[in-house]
């Protein structure tokens, strides 16, 4: 991230500075583990609600934001994190996930 930030001199495709989370989460919320679908998705959706954007919030307008999860399970999460984003005016956002659960069934 820091080399990708340092290398970031046309602010085409602006980055976060290292360190430097756009999205916080401050409130803890349930763990969405060993939990139904549904509740899985009502899971994500508080998580998605107690979330702080730390930036100013112009930088959302019109923006297309990569999410970076590190594993993904049944998707919500970054579903009700988009939501959000586009909610508050954000024109794309796309996901990216560094593991997959295996389906179960």
């Amino acid at each position: 991230m820091d080399a990708a930030y340092t290398e970031d001199v046309t602010r085409a495709f602006p980055l976060s500075p290292p360190g430097a989370h756009r999205l916080v989460k401050e409130t803890e919320t349930p763990r969405s583990a060993n939990r139904s679908l549904e509740d899985k998705r009502a899971v994500a959706a508080a998580h998605a609600a107690v979330l702080r954007w730390t930036g100013d919030t112009g930088d959302i307008t019109g923006a297309t934001i990569l999410l970076v999860d590190d594993v993904f399970t049944s998707g919500s999460q970054l579903q009700h994190v988009a939501l959000r984003l586009r909610a508050a005016g954000a024109a794309d956002i796309r996901g990216l996930v560094l593991a997959r659960v295996p389906w179960s069934g």
